[in-house]
This record gives structure tokens, sequence and C-alpha cells, in this order.
């Protein structure tokens, strides 16, 4: 008997046809949506839809596919639609590392991303966001990839605040759950009934720059152009400055006392809650305040902080990593650590107090080199009389009565 017959084969994998319905993704569609759409052009409902081709044991539904999809699941779905994968992992949050974070964690919670917070199929949380105006004008109505960002709290195309909830039964938005993405999953009326908020101008063009820095790598920042998701770690920071910690109530204050805004305390549940869990409306009045502090870097933020009685040890608290951009502006601004003069500039100081006064005291020497107290022992003059002068006191004292 051949020793190839007594090998285990492999039996040949099933050849599975690509999908009947095949559109391509549209710009900046959330992976979510664009699997409802699927369904929906297979007159299919998602639940049913995903089953059918995953199987429901996977139970895609209670996980958050817009944040993390693995790979298989991006492959089965390429073969379906005839696209390269890489337009697939287009489509989800994780192919904002590099611009928006540098880490992504594909099991739990990431900067920036509005959790759905998915129980039992049931979505808990508003971590999806639309505009009512951009569903309505769609030929094909679908939800963005940005709106699932936490600083993205209005539409720059039509000047109006998002929505996170249905404006009839306030619940969250499922797509899932609905046969037209226009409609709420538990009430089934129009998500699009209520009446536009329009927001302020300087407001939309602060966010608008910075979606536009997620698609070009950079922003820029005073005078210069920052990598983009540098300048996400500074925003973020700020935000937290202004909603956690004790010193934010006075911050707060302060801004809107120098540059306008809301101090009202946000609610939230916990002192120390992200600010990724407040609901659309507080993020709002929140960046609201953050791009008054960020116009005009560093300056406004320097001098709100300042008067809020904030330094740089606060400033960067919880951020073991704080970025170069932010630690010069608060190194060279915030900076309360006290200086210590080195030997030779504290030489220097008692020099020249001996050319002017005529002798290099503890106290005058404190004055102008700080802190530097075995430096300044080291060269100041003491007070008690000396048997034999040092020949450069003598010196001193002849030309200070020359001088006279």
């Amino acid at each position: 008997m051949p020793v190839e017959m007594l090998l285990p084969r492999r039996r040949p994998t099933p050849l599975v046809p690509p999908w009947p319905y095949r559109p391509r993704p549209l710009p900046d569609e959330l992976l979510s949506s664009y699997l409802c759409r699927l369904a929906l052009g297979m007159d299919l409902k998602p639940i049913s839809f995903l089953n059918t081709v995953f199987g429901s044991a996977k139970n895609l539904l209670a996980q958050d596919l817009d944040n993390y999809v693995p790979p298989r699941i991006v492959q089965r779905i390429a073969h379906g639609v005839q696209r390269d994968p890489g337009v697939i992992v287009g489509c989800t949050l994780q192919d904002l590392t590099g611009t928006l974070f540098t880490r992504h964690n594909p099991r739990g919670r990431n900067p920036w991303l509005l959790p759905t917070t998915v129980d039992n199929n049931v979505r808990r949380r508003t971590g999806l966001q639309f505009c009512p105006a951009c569903l309505t004008s769609d030929p094909a109505p679908y939800f963005r990839r940005h709106w699932r960002l936490a600083f993205v709290t209005s539409c720059t195309r039509h000047g109006t605040l998002l929505r996170d909830r249905c404006p009839h039964c306030q619940a969250p938005v499922h797509q899932h759950e609905t046969v037209l993405p226009t409609h709420c999953s538990k009430c089934e009326r129009t998500l699009c009934e209520a009446s536009p908020t329009l927001a302020r101008h300087d407001h939309l063009e602060w966010q608008g720059a910075l979606e536009a820095g997620i698609e070009r790598g950079w922003i820029t920042l005073g005078d210069d152009h920052v990598r983009s998701h540098i300048v996400f770690a500074i925003v973020r920071q700020v935000a937290a400055l202004l909603i956690n910690g004790r010193l934010a109530p006075a911050l707060r204050e302060a801004t809107a006392r120098d540059w306008g805004g809301d101090p009202r305390p946000y609610e939230k549940p916990t002192a120390r809650q992200p600010f990724e869990y407040l609901e659309v409306g507080e993020r709002h009045r929140l960046f609201d305040m953050v791009e008054r502090l960020m116009r005009g870097w560093p300056y406004r933020f320097v001098h709100s902080c300042l008067e809020a009685g904030m330094h740089r040890s606060h400033a960067i608290k919880d951020m073991p990593n704080p970025p170069f951009a932010f630690e010069a502006v608060l190194r060279t601004y915030m900076d309360a650590t006290p200086y210590y003069a080195t030997e030779p500039e504290v030489a220097a100081a008692a020099n020249w107090l001996r050319r002017t006064k005529g002798k290099a005291t503890y106290r005058d020497l404190r004055s102008i080199c700080g802190e530097s107290r075995a430096a300044i022992y080291r060269n100041m003059d003491y007070e008690r009389r000396q048997a034999v002068p040092s020949r450069w006191r003598v010196e001193a004292m002849a030309e200070l009565e020359t001088q006279g």
C-alpha cells in the first residue's frame, strides 16, 4: 500500500459563490451600516443575513464590529462582495490607528471611540450618532464612520447638532434591529422628525479641521503642523482637565469668563468617567469650551490654567507620556518647579554683587539664584570678621572706595 494513502487527506474547501447583491461601500461608511445595506439589498433582515452567513452561534450582534472585526469575518465579507479585504477594514474604526490614536485595543475601550455596550443583543449606550438631515438627503441612507467619534458633535455639512437617540422614545439607535436605517428599532417611528439645533460657526470650523486632519495625517497647532495623533492626544487632555479633577470647575469658570462657554458641571454618574460616555449634548458643550481654549494655541489655554491656579504637575496628570508639543508649552509657561542655579551661575552672581554692593550675602544670592543653597554657601561672603581677609575681598572693597 502506498504511504500517501495512509496520510490524512485535506477535504477540499467548498466553493462559496459571491453574494447576488454586491454594492461598494459608500464614503466613510461604517461596517455595520454596510452590512445592513447588504441585507436590505437581498430582502433580508440584518440578523437573518448575519445568521445565514456566519451562523447564529457567532452572535455578531453582541459585538461591536465597527470597533474590531476578526480577519476571518473580513475575508468572508470581502469574498461575498468581491472586494479587497482592505476596503472592508477601511470601514472599521481600527483603521484610524496612526491618525487618531497610536494603539488600538480590539477587545476593550479605545480613546475617542463612543461605546455602544451591547448586552444580550440590546444596545445600552448611545454610541451611534446621526444627522437627521444627512439621512434624509442621502439617496441610500447610511451611517458615517466619523459619527462614532467623541469630538464629532455637529454635522459640518448642515451646521446642526448630531443626535444619538430616537426623538420619540429616547431609545439608542440600533440599526441591526430595524428594516430601514431612518427608523427607530423600538417604536418604529422616523428618526428625522426632530427640529435641528444650530451649532456655532467657529466650532464647525474647528471640528472640520480635526476631521480633515484624520484624512491627511497632520493638523495645524498654533504656528506648527503637527502629526494628527499628537494633536488629538493634546485635545483629549484639555477636555479631561475641563471635566475631571478638583481644578476642573475653576478652569471652566475661567474659560467661560474670558472666552465664553457654559461652565456648568457635566451630567455623569461617576467623578472619573471618561467624556466618551457623555451624551451628545453634554459632549458638544464640553468641546465648545475646548475649541475656545485651543484657539490661538497656547496662549488662551495657558492664561485660563493660570487663572484657575493650575500648573504643569496638574496639567499632565493621568498622562504618562505627554507629547513634546504639549510638554514644551507646560515647561515654558506653567512650570512652578524652583530653578536651581549651577555653580558657575552662582559664582557669577556673587562676583556681580561684590562689584556693586561690596559683598555677596546669603540673602542677596538667594534672591538671585533661588534654592541652590550648596553653591551659595560655597560662594557667599560670611558676615563674621575674618582674621586674614581674602585677596578678592580686599580688592572689592578698594574698588568700591575708588568708585565712591
